[in-house]
């Protein structure tokens, strides 16, 4: 199969996979915000603060150092498997007997239980760590998406049933346990690897020479992600944090299932070409190019209808995420469309200027959360964060363009046109909505407007872009032949 087919059918099942089980839980999200309290979701926030700084040291970096690793792959994963599994054990255990200090820090007695609970899937999720990583170093990502769906489904319709039947908080929790022992049980079906549970020193020293990059970038992310919800979930309270976790979250759509999507295919696709700068820097720009082209919109979309749609979707008890939502989506843009430029740095040898970049970042929200807290609330981290991911987007561009040879020109044309219509666009379909109030009810104008707006500009797009025509024009041909394969496939096995 040629390289541009692999990344294509990557993206694909990678798409299609995030599209509906993510869509999934966002109706998830709607329901339980409706049947529940923000201080549910708020307490479920600060355990997953608690639990994310341990999972920092759960795989030490070897999962990404067995993506890139080209010889000894079968003695790394079977390495990569014990290292995590041990590591894992440790780290819920130390979960376990530090949920009352993580109570008290966050001056929540309830958060004992609900964090002993939810530790439970750092070894849950250690078991389906490795088959997940070979999966993706091997572009299988048809084999790698499909078990996390049919996970995120049965867990997204277990918390609805709990919430409707009054278990509160554990609704989430359980759902969340069930989501990632499925995960990690179903993955088994899909990939052939077996561990052998061999350890080889020398291997595991390599990985760790790698790695260690590695983990030092996802302290700092983690850091730079979750310092503001700590400082929200100290300074203020729990109602409040689930309010601005609400908020980052469906900033964050873009960023989080865009890059979801992209970083799970291009960083195996980018250390596939490595050593060719010119082939690098063309895969690179096709990427940023398409993740774009959706993430602008999207997050043009999420701007204009944000109030509206807190009101009519999560009710009147969620109006303070408004504003929050509206300044961090400009952070989630900045997030989806940086995405590449990490997987550059790692694929370039580079995974050093990642921490650097996020050590920069760290320390300028840890001088200025705590004013920004104190004078403006949520608002103010809300901003604070805004302004942070912008000078650190730039920062990373620049980085990007010394291993590509690139040129700021060629980003603002890419970048110009997307956001000239997605503004327009954006603002039209929410002047259609106000049009239709009174006449439609807001469940359903909603939807239908926001919708209108994303159709109008893709429409544009595709007449104004050429590569843009081609390459609907390959996703749809190949989506043809993926489906009649299946169907070809499926009439055998009956036969």
């Amino acid at each position: 199969m040629s390289f541009r087919r692999e990344v294509g059918l990557g993206l694909f099942w990678v798409a299609i996979a995030t599209l509906a089980s993510k869509g999934f839980s966002l109706l998830r999200q709607l329901i339980l915000a409706r049947l529940l309290v923000p201080a549910d979701f708020g307490l479920v926030t600060s355990a997953y603060v608690a639990i994310g700084a341990l999972q920092l040291f759960q795989e030490l970096g070897f999962s990404s150092a067995l993506i890139y690793r080209r010889n000894d792959v079968e003695e790394a994963a079977n390495t990569t498997f014990i290292v995590v599994l041990v590591s894992s054990v440790i780290l819920y255990v130390v979960a376990w007997l530090s949920a009352p200090l993580v109570a008290a820090l966050f001056r929540n007695e309830a958060l004992v239980q609900v964090l002993r609970v939810l530790s439970i899937t750092i070894v849950i999720s250690a078991i389906s760590q490795v088959p997940m990583s070979l999966l993706a170093k091997g572009m299988g990502f048809k084999n790698q998406v499909i078990p996390e769906m049919i996970a995120i489904i049965a867990g997204s319709v277990l918390s609805v049933v709990l919430a409707v039947t009054g278990w509160g908080v554990w609704a989430i929790v359980y759902g969340q346990v069930v989501t990632s022992l499925l995960t990690s049980a179903l993955v088994w079906f899909f990939c052939p690897w077996r561990p052998s549970f061999a350890f080889t020193r020398r291997v595991a020293r390599e990985l760790w020479d790698y790695g260690k990059h590695m983990v030092g970038f996802q302290i700092m992310v983690f850091m730079i992600t979750n310092i503001d919800n700590a400082f929200v979930g100290r300074f203020m309270n729990s109602a409040i944090l689930g309010v601005y976790g609400l908020a980052y979250t469906l900033s964050n759509l873009p960023a989080t299932h865009l890059s979801r999507i992209v970083g799970q295919v291009m960083f195996p696709a980018f250390t596939k070409v490595q050593e060719d700068v010119s082939k690098l820097n063309i895969v690179f720009f096709k990427s940023v190019k398409f993740v774009a082209l959706v993430a602008f919109p999207v997050s043009a979309i999420t701007l204009v209808f944000a109030k509206d749609f807190i009101v009519v979707a999560y009710g009147s008890k969620w109006y303070l995420a408004v504003l929050p939502l509206q300044l961090l989506t400009v952070y989630g843009l900045a997030r989806s469309i940086a995405v590449n430029m990490g997987n550059v740095f790692k694929a370039g040898g580079k995974p050093n200027w990642l921490l650097y970049i996020a050590t920069l970042r760290l320390a300028v929200m840890a001088a200025l959360l705590y004013p920004a807290i104190r004078y403006q609330g949520i608002y103010g981290v809300a901003g604070l964060s805004a302004i942070v991911a912008v000078v650190d987007f730039c920062l990373s561009l620049f980085l990007t363009n010394r291993i590509l040879h690139a040129s700021w020109k060629r980003y603002v044309q890419i970048f110009l046109p997307m956001l000239v219509v997605s503004i327009v666009t954006a603002a039209l379909g929410h002047q259609t909505y106000l049009w239709t109030t009174g006449l439609i009810h807001p469940f359903l104008s909603m939807p239908l407007t926001g919708g209108f707006a994303l159709v109008l500009y893709l429409a544009i797009m595709y007449l104004y872009d050429p590569e843009v025509r081609m390459v609907a024009s390959q996703i749809l041909g190949g989506a043809l032949r993926e489906f009649r394969r299946m169907r070809i496939a499926h009439g055998q096995s009956r036969v």
